[in-house]
């Protein structure tokens, strides 16, 4: 499975950003992750998948910024996230994050 596969569940979830966008989305979550079948994220593994999507928009956010954005800011990358499981696929983290 590859980005390609998060557009079209994006996609087919609904989500109205364009495709171009989604696709940099997909691209930003695949570095540090692969994306594969759905597995249960742990509270560590989330904040890191949020962090990918996140730096789409803020390029240089770390984990201690995510924790300071209030939970509604974050609420589209976690629906991108639900979006995905719903699909069956989820991120899969492949080494260690920075």
């Amino acid at each position: 499975m590859d980005s390609n596969d998060a557009v079209r569940a994006w996609n087919h979830a609904g989500n109205p950003t364009p495709l171009e966008r989604l696709s940099r989305y997909a691209q930003a979550l695949s570095v540090g992750h692969r994306i594969d079948v759905y597995r249960t994220l742990t509270d560590a593994q989330e904040d890191h998948a949020i962090l990918a999507l996140y730096r789409v928009d803020r390029p240089q956010a770390t984990i201690a910024d995510l924790h300071q954005v209030a939970p509604l800011g974050l609420s589209s990358y976690h629906q991108m996230l639900h979006d995905l499981a719903r699909e069956g696929l989820g991120p899969v983290e492949i080494g260690p994050y920075r």
